[in-house]
């Protein structure tokens, strides 16, 4: 080898080297900053004539692009787990430990248990007056946990306008990198733009779940799960929220923006066209997504729970059950019942048998005043064996009659004398037999002549102190009742009346009836339970007692609590797993960084050596 030769390869050396020692240097510099990907200098052997020496061909970044699209996709998931984790453990706070003082079970508690007082001792001031603070706790407890899950619903409306607005400007951000990175600058260069494009990226994914290719030109591309292109060098859509400032329980969402009382997510192209992200489930994990179903889904179910607590506690102690008479028609057996007493929502029973067979069934008819109020909502829908149909009441008893006998259909005859409706079967005996017909109005007084014991103890604040029926009119009064249930203010001017209901002749003071009717209703009688509430994954209504729909309502509170921690907890450790392997060979080992120095060093300087040598060797020929 000649001395150019050996020239040539120790300075081609020289410069690999400071290369290296330039790259470790930057590693060191930057081990721990966030982001930063652990860089490493390719080199390859150069032939040139019979000069052999080394380049370096690229300053690389070391990662694995599979667990890295890996990582973001488990932060995606880490970050909706997280983001319903938290939330529900805001409203766990909220509904108290179950068993504390302040606890919906508790203060529930309180009640029943002042009812159970006062029905021994019915002349009482101390025990009337007792019942009346704890009925006025309970329903303040309700009051503030409606307004605690609207709050909630609220917060998770604000995050979804801010994160939106994170998502454009995050992919703003990204247009301008991306086109550096597409431009080839310099290695060096460009391996600190694709970092700094992939913490863009990375933050991204905490808001929606992506995914993301190259072209050969290394220009990014991004999809959503749900395979919506959001990004291809630049922007592809625009996203858009109008969200609402204050969320109440009739703020709902719905495809239809003339009845939707929340704010959707747009996605408008770069042609202009425009479609609905949530209504074409475009967000499928991530916070955005995390919030969405709290928002119009999980928040909403709870306040439903709610308002049927209220709801049921309400019409336990107000509704009268007036059992229909037995009648027969020639063979035709069925009942009489007298429709005089129903408001708007109160309801009347068919009960019947399927021959053969023996399966019991049930019609619910709903009274409405006015047609404009059918359908009624999914809410009030029943099941395979509770068939409910809103009656519209406005055209009089004989237009009621013709309503229930197009519901119910053949095998039965139904008719009517005045406000008397009269079912009967067919007489048959081997299709479906009438086993009860029973109608239950609301009580609207305390008291009256000759008057039963039921009483509007809780009233709809909302709606002017009335008793709450039920109604359908415009829309569910069930609607977030939790909100609006009070005490009847008729009763704490006049705590007598939580005694007597009678005025001709005069309930005695030390009456028990109607204490006794107050604390049955609440922990004997059964109850038919709406299917909007979902306790325990079900969709079907069911008959439990007030006081267990309470316990259940407070279980199932506290189970979804804890299984969201399990699920969040289960999701971290799947992220921690991940984030590890991809710092396996993407974060800087400044141990391994300091021996590759020193291999550096020591290459470095064996190439300066060579040339000191060459140069030595070349003085000494020039002076032969």
């Amino acid at each position: 080898m000649g001395l150019s030769t050996s020239l040539g390869t120790a300075i081609s050396g020289l410069h690999v080297t400071q290369t290296g020692i330039g790259v470790v240097s930057q590693n060191v510099a930057n081990a721990g900053v966030a982001g930063y990907v652990r860089r490493v200098v390719s080199t390859s052997d150069t032939l040139s004539g019979a000069t052999i020496g080394t380049s370096s061909t690229a300053v690389q970044r070391l990662l694995d692009k599979i667990v890295q699209h890996q990582l973001w996709q488990e932060s995606a998931g880490a970050a909706y787990t997280s983001t319903r984790a938290d939330a529900l453990s805001n409203l766990d706070k909220l509904f108290g430990a179950p068993g504390s003082a302040t606890a919906l079970d508790s203060v529930y508690s309180s009640f029943t248990t002042s009812l159970q007082a006062l029905k021994n001792d019915p002349s009482s001031y101390t025990n009337r007056t007792a019942v009346l603070d704890a009925a006025s706790q309970l329903a303040n407890r309700l009051n503030g946990l409606s307004a605690g899950v609207q709050a909630e619903r609220t917060q998770a409306e604000t995050k979804i306008g801010g994160a939106v607005n994170q998502i454009n400007q995050l992919l703003d951000s990204l247009t301008s990198v991306n086109a550096r990175i597409v431009q080839g600058q310099s290695d060096q260069a460009t391996a600190g733009l694709k970092d700094q494009r992939d913490r863009i990226v990375s933050e991204l994914s905490q808001y929606m779940d992506i995914k993301t290719s190259e072209d050969a030109r290394g220009s990014l591309s991004i999809v959503t799960g749900s395979g919506a292109q959001i990004f291809d060098g630049r922007p592809a859509v625009k996203f858009g929220f109008d969200g609402r400032s204050a969320l109440g329980p009739e703020s709902l969402w719905s495809p239809n923006a003339a009845t939707r009382g929340v704010g959707t997510i747009t996605m408008t192209d770069n042609s202009g066209n425009q479609i609905d992200a949530i209504a074409n489930k475009v967000f499928r994990s991530g916070e955005i997504a995390a919030n969405l179903e709290l928002r119009d889904k999980t928040l909403v179910q709870m306040q439903a729970q709610l308002d049927e607590m209220a709801a049921q506690l309400s019409s336990a102690l107000s509704d009268r059950e007036i059992a229909g008479t037995a009648v027969t028609a020639g063979a035709a057996t069925g009942f009489d019942v007298d429709l005089a007493g129903l408001q708007s929502g109160n309801s009347v029973t068919l009960d019947y048998q399927v021959s053969p067979g023996g399966a019991t069934r049930r019609f619910t008819f709903v009274r409405v005043e006015s047609g404009a109020s059918l359908p009624l909502p999914a809410s009030a829908s029943g099941d395979a064996n509770n068939t409910v149909v809103g009656i519209d009441f406005s055209g009089g008893p004989a237009s009621v009659a013709a309503q229930i006998q197009a519901a119910i259909g053949g095998g039965f005859t139904v008719s009517n004398t005045g406000s008397m409706l009269r079912i009967v079967d067919d007489g048959a005996g081997n299709t479906r037999d009438v086993l009860g017909l029973t109608a239950r109005p609301t009580a609207t007084s305390l008291s009256g002549a000759g008057g039963s014991p039921e009483l509007p103890f809780f009233v709809d604040a909302g709606n002017g102190n009335g008793a709450y029926t039920g109604s359908f009119e415009g829309r569910s009064q069930a609607l977030g009742f939790a909100g609006r249930i009070t005490i009847n203010p008729g009763l704490i001017a006049d705590r007598s009346k939580l005694v007597v209901f009678n005025t001709t002749p005069a309930t005695p003071q030390g009456d028990a009836t109607r204490p006794q009717m107050l604390l049955d209703r609440l922990t004997k009688g059964l109850r038919s339970v709406t299917n909007a509430v979902s306790l325990d994954g079900s969709t079907a209504t069911s008959n439990t007692t007030v006081s267990s729909f309470v316990q259940r309502v407070v279980a199932s509170q506290g189970q979804a609590v804890e299984n969201a921690k399990r699920l969040d907890e289960g999701q971290q450790v799947a992220l921690a797993s991940v984030q590890s392997r991809f710092a396996e060979t993407s974060q800087v080992n400044v141990d391994q960084e300091m021996a590759t120095l020193i291999e550096l060093q020591n290459a470095y300087a064996a190439n300066a050596r060579i040339i000191s040598t060459v140069k030595e060797m070349m003085d000494m020929l020039m002076r032969v």
